[in-house]
């Protein structure tokens, strides 16, 4: 199927530099969580913005990650940036394992999503969240792929490089990814030490993890010392400089909330940098600033096109008191239900991992996502009431277990004939599709009404026998029959796995025991972390 690109309003040209300085005091609350995305709103927010912009320009490496294959359509006016810390070692010496460390991961996902309407939505992905790796445009696998198709999104740019990354997450959130910037652990810690570092604000725990280490030595972390990524501090307030920040935002064992805490953890470090980088002098001091840029630029990677660049950085200085939004994917531990071997969500070869709860997700990205797309052959299609749609299949694509039968039932609750033979095919769609032959664009348009988000897809492969409904992972239920159909049976049950494989990522919860914390979002309390 394919899928048309909106038009979308060119971006600003230029940024003046010569317009007046705008004091923001509520900055202290913005949670931008990645130094690259810091380095554009120094460029913005900074009275010198064409010197730094200059700066950038000489020390940034520009890339040109060409991803194939179809993609989300874009929307006019929103602007993706994907924002990727990753764990390269280049420039930190043999520190953090060096040489011995093999390959790249990335420690920090998140997708900035610049709103039309002017607001920000900073969507971070926790690092073992299990998602579905699609194949190349040629149907191939990314050499290294695991054996089922899915991996934690943490491994993925290892060996999908960028490109693949993209694919992955744009297929989880069906929002198009725009531009990319990465930044590097050297980068991190030049950074911090270029401003003088940070205070940071560690709550109390009693809760110690006991574990062994790759060498098999027994290890005891807590969130206040914590051996493996040499965090040392707290509780209470802690002044950090570049190797304690690294540490202190790299920290996995330890924590209550695991990978949920480390998040707040970086959101906390980095809304707290950003304040003292716009408040504290740093962008009125020459020498400070020559440090900052030259911090960024030299561990800074990115896409970005002169004009994009400016256009970014002054849709960023204009961010104003609640504006900016800072959301962890909802997750939670998989459940021996749901394919788990222990209460700890180990899957098989992929480990401990996280699923996305699919349908809260669904709900935070319904606002950033484009519209389906019309049909123009349904506009002018005549009213057709359910009990005149003949549907023949169901197909649940979802990758969530129990949604085709859920759907037939719901169905004929309202009404819809046909065999409705219910089906699970392979969990690789985002999209749910109304398929039918020509000639029943009226029973399609019936149907695409009591299913949101749906699109309608004519299929010249389908006879006469009635319409095919083909469920992807946007799935929210079928309208009008009730709370049920959202919130289905959650992930493929243990017993139909097969030994070592994984279900399908990302299963829905519609609530329940299932369901774990979702982490920081809009209106959570950072200012003091596990």
């Amino acid at each position: 199927m394919s899928r048309a690109t909106l038009d979308r309003p060119t971006l600003p040209p230029e940024l003046d530099p010569r317009g007046p300085r705008r004091r923001r005091s509520s900055l202290r609350r913005l949670s931008l969580a990645s130094f690259s995305l810091l380095s554009v709103l120094v460029l913005g927010l900074s009275s010198v913005g064409w010197f730094l912009y200059n700066q950038f320009d000489k020390n940034v490496t520009q890339r040109d990650w060409d991803v194939e294959g179809d993609r989300p359509a874009e929307v006019p006016g929103n602007l993706n940036i994907l924002l990727l810390g990753d764990d390269s070692r280049d420039g930190t010496g043999d520190q953090y394992g060096g040489s011995s460390v093999v390959g790249i991961r990335s420690d920090t996902t998140i997708i900035a999503h610049f709103d039309k309407d002017g607001s920000v939505t900073l969507l971070s992905f926790p690092r073992d969240t299990l998602v579905t790796v699609p194949a190349k445009e040629d149907g191939t696998r990314y050499q290294g792929t695991p054996a089922d198709g899915k991996d934690k999104v943490t491994n993925v740019l290892n060996y999908a490089d960028v490109p693949g990354l993209i694919r992955t997450l744009e297929h989880l959130t069906q929002l198009k990814i725009d531009h990319t910037i990465t930044v590097n652990l050297a980068g991190f810690k030049q950074m911090t030490d270029a401003i003088g570092g940070v205070d940071v604000c560690v709550l109390p725990s009693t809760h110690k993890e006991r574990f062994n280490d790759d060498s098999g030595r027994l290890r005891v972390s807590t969130n206040t010392n914590d051996p493996m990524s040499g965090w040392v501090g707290g509780p209470g307030t802690v002044h950090v400089n570049g190797e304690q920040a690294l540490a202190f935002v790299r920290q996995r064992h330890g924590l209550p909330d695991g990978d949920k805490d480390r998040i707040a953890r970086q959101q906390q470090f980095l809304s707290k940098l950003l304040a003292k980088a716009t408040s504290s002098g740093v962008l009125s001091n020459p020498v400070k600033i020559n440090s900052l840029v030259a911090a960024v630029g030299k561990s800074l990677q990115w896409d970005l096109d002169n004009k994009t660049m400016l256009a970014l950085a002054k849709r960023a200085s204009q961010l104003g008191p609640g504006k900016v939004k800072f959301i962890t994917v909802p997750t939670h531990v998989p459940l021996p239900s749901e394919g788990a071997s222990d209460d700890k969500g180990t899957i098989g070869y992929h480990g401990n991992v996280l699923f996305v709860n699919t349908d809260e997700l669904n709900t935070i990205l319904a606002p950033m996502r484009p519209a389906p797309e019309d049909d123009p052959a349904l506009a002018d299609a005549p009213v057709v009431e359910p009990a005149q749609v003949s549907v023949a299949t169901v197909v649940n694509s979802s990758g969530r277990d129990g949604l085709a039968g859920q759907t037939v039932t719901d169905l004929k609750a309202l009404g819809f004939g046909g065999v409705m033979k219910a089906s699970t095919g392979e969990a690789t769609q985002a999209a749910t599709e109304v398929r039918y032959p020509a000639g029943q664009e009226g029973a399609a348009k019936a149907l695409v009404t009591r299913i949101p988000g749906a699109l309608a897809v004519e299929d010249a492969a389908l006879s006469g026998g009635g319409l095919s409904l083909v469920i992807g992972s946007s799935f929210t239920g079928v309208q009008g029959a009730g709370p049920a159909a959202a919130a289905p049976a959650v992930g493929p049950a243990a017993s139909a796995a097969p030994a070592g494989a994984a279900p399908a990522a990302g299963a829905a919860t519609g609530g329940g025991a299932a369901t774990a914390p979702a982490g920081p979002g809009p209106g959570t309390d950072t200012s003091c972390t596990y």
